[in-house]
């Protein structure tokens, strides 16, 4: 019976001074790690399109635009008079700013909209000359100052770096339409200047360069609306300028 007690309290030594040395020494146990901090692995991937469901963004951006059908015609006390076609080309670029949205969508890809204001300073002209009987008839047209506010949503590429997007908004323009005749040596010049609005639509894709950093490439489509322009002295002609443009910039976001 002695015997026996003394060798299990020396197999219950043996078992003790292995916990005391393992613990000494740093070892993890399973009874030591039921108390302990499990995190889960890192996995890693490629960076979103947007790691914030929401963001704020300024930028700036340029272009350069033609492709307007505006016809010219002359209304006088004799008649209609055909001018010409209107052919507005010319530079543009400004500031913007906006809002976006970010939801998951299928496919690994996110679904973005917003919202974008901007302001372009612009310069997109053209006149054209023609001869009736005597009289040389020359009629012009001009968009400046452009503002703009569009909703912008699309889709993103699977690995979230690039959005394809678009876009359709009201635009209100500084539209300038001129006037003139000359004959016997004499010139007549007529101008009006209003503030007129419209619609854009455009097309394009924005590609993040990093967290902050995405350029951006577009088309564009502007109409705006259709207005009769009095010259005063029994002269008129109906103005609907136009244009297509393509369009660059980089934004950062908040």
């Amino acid at each position: 019976m002695t015997r026996q007690a003394g060798i299990r309290q020396t197999g219950v030594g043996r078992v003790l001074a292995g916990l005391l040395l393992a613990a000494s020494a740093g070892i993890p146990t399973h009874a030591g790690d039921l108390d302990g901090a499990v995190s889960d692995p890192v996995v890693l991937g490629p960076e979103r399109y947007s790691k914030d469901v929401s963001a704020f963004y300024l930028g700036f951006s340029a272009g350069y635009g033609s492709g307007g059908t505006d016809q010219f015609g002359l209304a006088t006390n004799a008649g209609t008079f055909p001018i010409g076609k209107l052919d507005l080309s010319g530079a543009y670029g400004g500031i913007r700013g906006g809002w976006r949205g970010v939801l998951p969508a299928r496919g690994g890809r996110d679904y973005v909209y917003g919202f974008e204001i901007g302001y372009d300073i612009a310069s997109l002209d053209d006149s054209v000359t023609t001869q009736i009987g005597t009289t040389t008839v020359q009629g012009g047209s001009e968009i400046s100052d452009v503002l703009s506010l569009r909703f912008k949503n699309g889709l993103t590429n699977p690995s979230g770096s690039v959005l394809y997007f678009v876009t359709v908004g009201f635009v209100q323009g500084e539209i300038e339409t001129t006037n003139s005749l000359y004959s016997g040596g004499t010139t007549q010049s007529f101008a009006s200047d209003d503030r007129r609005n419209g619609f854009v639509a455009s097309i394009g894709a924005e590609h993040q360069l990093n967290d902050n950093w995405s350029v951006t490439g577009e088309f564009e489509y502007v109409q705006f609306q259709s207005k009769v322009v009095d010259f005063g002295s029994g002269f008129s002609t109906k103005s609907t300028p136009s244009y297509q443009g393509i369009r660059v910039g980089l934004n950062y976001k908040f």
